[in-house]
């Protein structure tokens, strides 16, 4: 378990800090950027490859929650990190978006609870055919 996630985590992180780089480099390529900046861009990427490459793969394939507990933990976090990860961009970006916290909140709430839904059958459909499988 733990040999996964360390593996989703770099993939994750990694993954992420070229996306980044390469949208930095689209956006604001004749932009000098100092050096500290690049810390904030290797900080979203720890942020998401923890998020997406550790806290979600936990949650939904070793954790015993129960499946609102794990919407309500995914929830908070993404919205959290997203707020982090925001803010490590670009602090006028976060002054913009942060009366809406509330709201996105929401919205990730409830978008979560949706893919669950549509996941989750998803997934029972494909246990069936592999139960019936091996039923044959």
């Amino acid at each position: 378990m733990f040999k996964q996630l360390k593996n989703n985590f770099f993939q994750a992180a990694f993954g992420t800090l070229v996306w980044i780089t390469i949208l930095c480099s689209i956006t604001d390529f004749f932009t000098q950027i100092s050096f500290s900046y690049i810390w904030n861009l290797i900080g979203i990427s720890v942020l998401i490859g923890l998020l997406f490459g550790v806290i979600y793969p936990y949650l939904w394939s070793y954790s015993t929650f129960k499946a609102a507990m794990n919407i309500l933990i995914c929830t908070v976090l993404n919205t959290l990190c997203a707020y982090t990860g925001v803010y490590l961009y670009s602090t006028q970006m976060f002054d913009l978006i942060r009366p809406f916290f509330i709201a996105e909140l929401l919205l990730t709430l409830i978008l979560h609870i949706i893919t669950f839904y549509f996941y989750s059958k998803y997934d029972n459909k494909k246990m069936a055919a592999t139960l019936n499988q091996l039923n044959q």
